[in-house]
């Protein structure tokens, strides 16, 4: 038996060494003496597929069982070995955000590293779907044939490739929802979810919305994906409702869809009505800067008097004042994961976190707080008197199905 929480742990950490090497891999100047640094990263890069097994060539997860007491330290011992090689990488700007130089063939190394780092990210994203998609206590470690491998490096899509199949994709409804609970921590509960976009490809697999999404945007499809990922949603929210187990679920919706005012108005109704699902089952979340732009927030207005719900999505990391709170009838105020990351610990991050409460209660809204990873931020934001979580330490977001069965499987009110 493998204990979900040791899963979950492990999983937090091994991401938290793989955004630390995409760090490093995003270099923004070539230096002319930069061996050493090179030979860093190589070596950084070598310590992380420590927590790895390899066999033909294809990286796996390595299985951490409960007994292991390697399980907790990972991360500890990772940060130890940053420490350790900081003074040649320079400055460093923020948590993880060091810029080094590369050596040799630095475009080679740093598309074939990031190729592999791209492999591994959405291998884990895919275990953590099938090690514990009900989030159960306990769960069953999987017979190694029910492992998907991390693909090789070759085998993945070119960008080129991979942009161009997107249209396609979301007309043939490969761009599905998955849903992330929101766990109320006053009542014990999950009260909702967030519908997150993912592309589930027939033969590259599962491709992160980080690759995709910002390629959407600036191709003019992202008012497609948010269309089909709204229909998708709410139709999935009507059949909780007529399960017995009712749940809001809450869409992204872009400053691209916002800005065709009465028309995103009146296609979100409709998708209400043909999904029969009440307004008040539906949140849409949007970004602070949106508040500033006068169509986009006449647009939501009319939406708010439908008693369709609005959540402000990572607060306080636009530049909205708040005088567009005091003006604008949210009903949710999302803290954005970067305040999170610090909890508990570093002091300016609990304080901000407890303005952005009192300001929420002052204007009678909501806290979600989000990217909560473990226990302790957990704890602390309960504490906190933060109203919901959501995040890896409660549960990864999950298929439609499995989202079901987490509401089914809670004690009825």
């Amino acid at each position: 038996m493998v204990h979900t929480r040791s899963f979950r742990q492990h999983h937090v950490e091994v991401r938290r060494l793989i955004a630390t090497i995409s760090d490093l891999l995003d270099a923004e100047a070539i230096s002319h003496d930069s061996a050493p640094v090179a030979a860093a990263i190589r070596e950084l890069f070598g310590k992380f597929t420590q927590h790895l097994a390899m066999e033909d060539g294809i990286l796996y997860p390595r299985m951490m069982s409960s007994k292991n007491p390697e399980c907790s330290s990972t991360a500890r011992r990772f940060q130890e070995e940053m420490g350790g090689l900081k003074p040649e990488f320079g400055q460093f700007k923020g948590r993880w955000q060091t810029r080094a130089a590369i050596a040799g063939d630095p475009a080679g190394f740093v598309a074939e590293t990031r190729v592999l780092v791209r492999a591994l990210a959405t291998r884990i994203r895919r275990e953590e779907d099938e090690l514990y998609p009900l989030g159960d206590e306990h769960i069953q470690e999987p017979a190694p044939a029910s492992v998907l491998p991390y693909a090789r490096p070759a085998s993945l899509p070119g960008e080129k490739d991979l942009f161009a199949a997107l249209p396609a994709a979301i007309e043939n409804g490969q761009i599905l929802p998955y849903f992330q609970p929101k766990f109320d921590l006053f009542r014990q509960r999950i009260t909702g979810f967030e519908a997150l976009a993912r592309w589930i490809h027939p033969e590259w697999g599962m491709i992160p919305p980080g690759y995709f999404i910002p390629y959407a945007e600036r191709n003019g499809l992202m008012d497609a994906i948010g269309g089909s990922i709204l229909r998708q949603a709410c139709r999935e929210a009507a059949v909780w409702r007529d399960a017995g187990v009712a749940a809001s679920v809450a869409v992204n919706v872009s400053p691209v869809q916002l800005r065709r005012g009465g028309a995103f108005e009146a296609e979100v109704l409709a998708v209400l009505s043909e999904s029969d699902l009440p307004p008040r089952l539906l949140e849409l979340e949007i970004t602070e800067g949106v508040l500033m732009d006068e169509v986009a927030r006449a647009a939501i207005n009319r939406l708010i008097a439908c008693r369709i719900n609005v959540a402000i999505d990572d607060f306080g990391t636009g530049y909205s004042s708040l005088a567009y709170l005091r003006q604008f009838p949210a009903k949710t105020l999302k803290i954005d994961k970067s305040f999170v990351d610090d909890v508990p610990g570093a002091l300016d991050s609990s304080l901000l976190i407890a303005s952005v409460i009192r300001i929420a209660r002052t204007f009678g809204m909501v806290v979600v707080a989000e990217g909560v990873e473990t226990s302790e931020q957990m704890q602390a934001l309960a504490l906190g008197q933060c109203d919901m979580v959501q995040g890896y330490a409660f549960s990864p977001p999950v298929p439609a199905e499995a989202a079901r069965d987490l509401l089914l499987a809670q004690e009825p009110l």
